[in-house]
């Protein structure tokens, strides 16, 4: 029986949803300020962001990107055997008053997806919070 999962990370910051939006488009390319753990990158494909051919490869996840709405939202839909869903980041908030979520939504096989999950979960959940810092630094720069 498949087993859902969702998992939200959130934290406010000071700063425009243009700049963080901004550095997350730039997350995995050489203007890359922000992933925080260098012995294991992030990366994507080269380019601009383009839904259904950007791709990004960090902490055992490999997503293609499905969605992406300006100052609003990226969105990834995991090519993860077990997994069926997305992950992604979500903005919100007023002049440099900024929420950031990241959101895992998926469905996790019996077998594959839970242990996939188990082995990458707590790695997700350092990451994200590392990332939330790391951005958090450079926005008072």
């Amino acid at each position: 029986m498949p087993l859902p999962l969702h998992e939200v990370r959130e934290r406010t910051f000071s700063g425009t949803r243009r700049r963080i939006f901004q550095l997350l488009v730039d997350m995995g390319t050489s203007n890359d300020v922000i992933w925080p753990f260098a012995a294991q990158p992030f990366m994507r494909s080269p380019g601009p962001l383009v839904p259904g051919r950007t791709e990004e490869w960090h902490n055992g996840f490999h997503a293609l990107l499905e969605e992406v709405v300006p100052e609003e939202r990226i969105v990834w839909r995991i090519q993860n055997d077990g997994i069926d869903g997305t992950h992604g980041f979500y903005l919100s908030g007023e002049a440099k008053r900024t929420t950031l979520q990241h959101r895992v939504d998926a469905m996790l096989s019996e077998g594959e997806g839970r242990m996939l999950w188990r082995r990458l979960e707590d790695g997700n959940e350092r990451s994200v919070e590392a990332l939330f810092d790391k951005i958090a630094r450079v926005l008072k720069r």
